[in-house]
């Protein structure tokens, strides 16, 4: 029964849309909290779509999903620049949680089916499928870009196979790009270098855009972060006045440079691998770029 009080088979669009939409919801809450505004909407849906079987002509249609709608799309030009165009077909099951996305956008799909029948009788089916429809091509990207993600964390696992004692130049490639792909995000174009353990480095990368400082200061940062092994965020506390590192920044030949943006890299015994840097934006964004960055490292 649906809530206009007239009773419906369970063969009929409607309740066969509401159960794949229904599934669809119960998928994403398994991919992550990140899609939790997504299953909001879902849950919108269905309740439109319950409502009544009937057609009402005279309903005029406002703004039913349309804003949500338009940033999905948004969404999908967003996250299909940030990777490489796909150029062979798609295998499914190239990591767990795109696996799991990839079943979502399949439910999606026959959600789509069951509303496109649905919308020949109701108004609110009508209104709901565009959204729906968007929503399987956003979790299609959505997979692609995880298996992206998981593709450059395998190839750290390649290159630094066995720990090294030290980061090599692809290892460093991979973490420069993880960080511009996320600057580029936020539209934070940065200076990114990474040294070896000794605080020389092994590579640097301009981002189109970045300060002419940032170049200088990047590679301060990384070196920063590994010869005092230890975030350059956590450097500039200690060398304020009356505190223990007090006057660092005179030591060094002016390579010390205290400022959030520099983070070190240890392998699972806590040995220094290196040091990552990163300068062009504020000391936090900096900082948190770094992480990311060090993060790609800490997932082999």
């Amino acid at each position: 029964m649906l809530q206009d009080g007239i009773l419906i088979p369970k063969h009929h669009p409607i309740i066969k849309a509401l159960a794949a939409l229904d599934e669809l919801n119960a998928h994403l809450g398994q991919v992550g909290s990140e899609f939790e505004e997504i299953q909001k909407n879902i849950m919108k849906a269905m309740s439109l779509i319950s409502t009544t079987s009937k057609n009402h002509k005279s309903i005029i249609q406002t703004d039913y999903f349309q804003e949500e709608t338009k940033a999905l799309e948004q969404n999908i030009d967003h996250y299909t620049s940030m990777m490489p165009r796909q150029t062979s077909f798609v295998t499914y099951g190239n990591c767990p949680k795109s696996t799991s996305l990839d079943l979502a956008r399949a439910v999606a799909r026959r959600a789509e089916t069951y509303l496109s029948k649905a919308a020949e009788v109701s108004d609110y089916a009508l209104w709901v499928f565009p959204y729906i429809n968007r929503l399987s091509d956003f979790l299609y990207v959505m997979a692609r870009y995880t298996d992206f993600e998981f593709s450059i964390v395998q190839a750290v696992q390649d290159a630094i196979g066995g720990q090294p004692q030290e980061l090599n130049l692809a290892s460093a490639k991979a973490i420069i790009e993880k960080i511009e792909y996320k600057a580029k995000d936020i539209n934070l174009p940065v200076v990114v270098a990474c040294c070896d353990a000794g605080g020389n480095p092994i590579a640097v990368h301009v981002m189109d855009g970045a300060l002419l400082v940032s170049y200088e200061a990047a590679i301060a940062k990384a070196y920063t972060a590994a010869a005092l092994k230890m975030p350059t965020a956590d450097t500039s506390k200690l060398v304020q006045p009356g505190q223990p590192f007090y006057g660092l920044e005179s030591l060094g030949g002016g390579k010390i440079l205290p400022i959030g943006g520099g983070i070190p890299i240890f392998n699972n015994q806590g040995h220094l691998l290196g040091a990552i840097g990163v300068s062009g934006g504020t000391a936090q964004q900096d900082h948190e770029l770094a992480l990311i960055g060090r993060s790609i490292h800490s997932a082999s």
